[in-house]
């Protein structure tokens, strides 16, 4: 036999080489919390991708029967579709805008008429302008010191002069006309 050469280890070192292979082997047969946290973290993690997996699976083989130029060109329709319509709404709101504009610088340079009505004849045809009168007066702020108005029947009933006319009543049933229904 060819003579080995050996080297001394110290005492010490052989000692704390056993104690780290012995803690070594005692936390893979008894992991503590961290460790044991990180394997559930792990196993989660790992049942996470599986499923993510079996979902592109899934939609791969529902896209391969569809061709994926016919959805865009479908998508790309409806988007068009809504583009006409807000232009179509966007026209109408201008159209809108400019006639009330007209109507209102009309209104401005028009004098107020006192019956409210105006006839004006013009190419064969009769037609009836009502004018516009605003009654009421400027807004009130909400708060507590706001109050609905008193009805002019009621103030005109506390003065002695009688000056409300009402309506005349609904005719009878003895008028000539019988009733049909429940009342008769």
């Amino acid at each position: 036999m060819a003579e080995d050469e050996y080297e001394m280890i110290p005492h010490q070192l052989l000692s704390d080489l056993k104690y780290d292979v012995e803690a070594l082997k005692k936390k893979l047969t008894q992991p503590d919390n961290k460790s044991n946290e990180l394997i559930l973290e792990i196993e989660s993690l790992k049942d996470s991708i599986h499923e993510l997996n079996t979902v592109f699976q899934k939609a791969l083989e529902e896209t391969k029967s569809e061709d994926p130029l016919h959805e865009i060109t479908q998508i790309n329709q409806r988007i068009n579709d809504v583009i006409k319509q807000n232009e179509t709404i966007a026209q109408g709101m201008i159209a809108i805008s400019d006639k009330l504009e007209g109507f209102m610088e009309k209104q401005s340079t028009q004098t107020p008429v006192n019956s409210g009505i105006t006839m004006s004849t013009g190419a064969g045809q009769d037609t009836i302008n009502p004018e516009v009168q605003h009654t009421m007066g400027p807004p009130v702020p909400p708060g507590p010191g706001r109050v609905a108005p008193q009805p002019q029947a009621a103030a005109m009933a506390d003065s002695s002069e009688p000056t409300i006319d009402f309506p005349p009543p609904p005719p009878s049933a003895s008028s000539g006309k019988k009733r049909l229904g429940l009342f008769k």
